[in-house]
This record gives C-alpha cells, sequence and structure tokens, in this order.
C-alpha cells in the first residue's frame, strides 16, 4: 500500500477543517519542511523525546492552524512584514512562508544551533522556493529596534511579558499576538504590564480546532503608544519578576 500524502494525514487527523486549510498552503513546502524537522532534529535538538513521535500534530499542524486562523481573520496579508521570535527551528513563523499567498517573514532566534539548519535549507535544500520572503535574524529580541507590523511567539517569554520584549519591535499600530495554551488569569498584571509597554487589548481568539492537543488561543494586542518611561525594562528585571511570579 503506497503511504499516505501530507495531506492524506493531516486530513484524517483534522477531517472537518482540512477543506479550509487545503487551498491556503502550499503542499509542496509543508511536506518538504516536515521532512526537514525529521531528518534534522536530533542535530538540532528540536524536539523532546516525547515531541518528536508527534511532530505533525503537535507542531506543524498546530501552527498551520495559528497561520490560518491570523490570516482568515485579516491580520496577515501579502504585504504583510512579521516576525517570529524564539522561533527554534521556525514554530510557528515558517509556516507563514508556506502560504500560497505569503507575507514577508523574519525568523528571529538568538541561538544558531536550531535557525541555522533551517536557513541553509531554504538557502540551497528542499525550501529554497521560499528564498525571497523568509529572512533570518540572529538576535536577542529586546535588543531590536524596528518597526514590524506583526509579531508572533509560541512559549518564548511567559505571558504577559512577551508584551515587554517585543514593543520595540512594532511599529505603532502594529499587533503582537502570542499563541498561547491555558488563559491567563492575573487580569491586574495583565492590564499593569501590557499598559506600562503600550498595548490594548483588541481581542481574543480561541482556537477550538487544536480541542485535541489542548486548549489554544491568540491574544492580539495592538501597540497604541509609546511605552511608558522606564519601560521596556532590562532582561534581566523581567526574568525576576517573571520567576518571583511563578514561584
Amino acid at each position: 500500500m503506497s503511504e499516505k500524502t501530507i495531506q492524506e494525514e493531516i486530513q484524517s487527523i483534522i477531517p472537518e477543517l482540512f477543506p479550509s486549510l487545503e487551498p491556503e498552503f502550499d503542499w509542496e513546502l509543508v511536506k518538504n519542511f516536515y521532512e526537514f524537522l525529521k531528518r534534522d532534529n536530533e542535530k538540532g535538538g528540536f524536539f523532546s523525546r516525547n515531541d518528536s513521535e508527534k511532530i505533525l500534530e503537535r507542531h506543524i499542524l498546530e501552527s498551520m492552524i495559528f497561520v490560518w486562523k491570523l490570516k482568515t481573520t485579516g491580520y496577515v496579508s501579502r504585504e504583510t512584514n512579521i516576525a517570529d521570535v524564539g522561533t527554534g527551528p521556525g514554530l510557528p513563523g515558517f509556516l507563514f512562508a508556506l502560504l500560497k499567498k505569503a507575507p514577508h517573514v523574519f525568523l528571529v532566534d538568538s541561538q544558531k544551533r536550531k535557525l541555522a539548519l533551517l536557513e541553509a535549507e531554504v538557502e540551497t535544500g528542499s525550501l529554497s522556493k521560499v528564498k525571497k520572503r523568509v529572512e533570518f535574524i540572529y538576535a536577542r529580541t529586546e535588543e531590536i529596534n524596528s518597526n514590524f507590523d506583526v509579531v508572533t511567539s509560541r512559549a518564548m517569554v511567559p505571558y504577559p511579558y512577551i508584551a515587554e520584549v517585543t514593543t520595540r519591535m512594532l511599529k505603532q499600530k502594529g499587533i503582537l499576538c502570542p499563541f498561547l495554551a491555558q488563559p491567563y488569569s492575573d487580569l491586574e498584571k495583565e492590564t499593569e504590564v501590557l499598559t506600562n509597554n503600550g498595548f490594548v487589548m483588541k481581542k481574543e481568539i480561541p482556537i477550538p480546532e487544536l480541542e485535541f492537543v489542548g486548549k489554544r488561543h491568540i491574544k492580539i494586542l495592538q501597540k497604541n503608544s509609546l511605552p511608558k518611561k522606564g519601560y521596556p525594562r532590562e532582561w534581566k528585571e523581567i526574568v525576576k519578576e517573571t520567576k518571583s511570579k511563578n514561584g
């Protein structure tokens, strides 16, 4: 019996949603990215042993649905300059580059171990088709001054401090879209961190389509003003606060 295509594999996991995803992505590139993650997983230390069994549903599919949600809700189009911070081997940000109508994607990570492998694959390997629309930035997020339209992140810095770490990266009215699991319950702290760093909460987008991996949602935070004086703070200050917050 012939092996399943990646479309068939994904369709078997999310049969109802698949017809909505199918027309949006370049499936040959999705397949090549999946093959790359499996092949270089050990060399790059991309995933834990437990996760490496579930690269498709835990990482590719989860990221695809995140990307699809932001595109279909109108936050990302071909004209968008989007940066994905703490991207590792390109998750979730590289999936934006695999859209048929892809934005300009900047992948940001301070560590080269994972991301440089993806860069090599884009330069000369099976993903070279996206070369014109992907750029690689090796820097600490909090040290980047830029004016991106959209910044995304999956579990790089605990929420809501991701707003403090990324505020200098976004243009006025730009949006930060952290991809989150459990709801954040300390609303007072959330408001304080967002306000200090110039953000307002526009909306929350639930992702019931990902119930099979657990609760997932996206927050849409708009940068409405410059941060207050003294913000963003130095990285070590932020770390200290996140540590005391998480016990």
